[in-house]
């Protein structure tokens, strides 16, 4: 007998608040987080990383029962984020492109999440030529129309993201591996072989989006998607199982 799949919440992040609940969010980021949204270019963008950044805590310190402030990080090796000190029981990643940014949970396995934005006047083709195997650079090629090209550009570039996301690699290694089916990784290549431990699934996005997200292991998981509220409070859609063979 198995047991019940695994569960993915993802969560949407609104791209517009009142000042005082950004300020809100604000007072709840660490020095480092602060310096970084200081640093953004424009104000939009610094209020998009208050807000992305400032919604993780709140959904990983409601998961873990501690207050928002409290949540510490360390970075991987090659800088992926990841709790720290004595906040276990949650892995978490975070996605923003353009205006929408999207928030993963999971409890036991580890995590990756994407959202892209579909650009028509990128030149999709050249870049799938340039990154993605034969076979993908062919499926981006032969689309329909500028818009039709950039569409499955920007799907198969979410998939390969969340997968090196959840693997905490560099974005190279995952340009290369074929996902053009979903599910596991599949490749010949040696030092490639890490891929196949790991399972990707698309996800619902925005309109004019395209979103993906990978988690450890080979078993099935189940996914909801839902809008994050300050201060914490969502709106989940109901579980969509995510069942490979």
């Amino acid at each position: 007998m198995t047991g019940a799949p695994d569960t993915v919440r993802l969560w949407l992040v609104p791209d517009q608040w009142p000042g005082a609940a950004l300020a809100g969010l604000l007072a709840v980021l660490d020095p480092e987080e602060r310096r970084r949204a200081e640093a953004c270019r424009s104000a939009d963008d610094r209020r998009r990383f208050v807000l992305a950044h400032g919604a993780v805590r709140h959904l990983v310190a409601r998961r873990l029962g501690v207050a928002p402030e409290e949540i510490r990080w360390r970075r991987g090796p090659h800088g992926k984020p990841e709790l720290a000190g004595p906040f276990t029981g949650a892995e978490v990643n975070l996605s923003h492109s353009g205006s929408v940014a999207m928030v993963a949970l999971c409890s036991s396995r580890r995590v990756g999440v994407d959202v892209q934005r579909v650009l028509p006047r990128l030149d999709a083709t050249a870049m799938a030529e340039r990154y993605f195997p034969p076979e993908e650079a062919r499926f981006v090629r032969t689309a329909d129309g500028p818009d039709s090209r950039a569409e499955r550009f920007a799907r198969l570039w979410a998939r390969k993201e969340a997968l090196v996301k959840a693997h905490g690699g560099r974005l190279t290694q995952g340009l290369r591996i074929p996902l053009l089916d979903g599910g596991a990784g599949s490749t010949d290549h040696p030092a490639d072989s890490w891929s196949r431990d790991y399972r990707v699934a698309d996800v619902a996005a925005p309109p004019g989006y395209r979103a993906a997200v990978a988690l450890s292991g080979t078993g099935a998981f189940r996914v909801t998607v839902g809008r994050w509220t300050w201060p914490g409070r969502s709106t989940p859609s109901p579980a969509v199982p995510c069942s490979y063979p």
